[in-house]
């Protein structure tokens, strides 16, 4: 299943079900958005990754500091 997100022009992360339209979020002033993925990596580690682009907002993502900024956000602040 694809989960969706946007990040607001105050640096937060907001991660959503697929079946809601990005769009859907545009009163939070969003700068990117697009799909965030989550898994582990070799050593079991989790990882979060932010991919892709919203075609309703027409933004797309800023892969390395959206992923960044999720990762602080969800698993906690300097976890990596």
């Amino acid at each position: 299943m694809k989960v969706k997100y946007i990040k607001t022009d105050q640096d937060e992360i907001v991660v959503f079900r697929h079946t809601i339209e990005h769009s859907e979020f545009k009163r939070w002033n969003p700068v990117s958005a697009g799909f965030i993925a989550f898994g582990a990596d070799g050593k079991h580690e989790p990882t979060v990754k932010c991919y892709g682009e919203s075609i309703s907002l027409k933004l797309k993502s800023d892969e390395d500091v959206d992923s960044e900024l999720a990762r602080d956000q969800i698993l906690g602040y300097g976890y990596f």
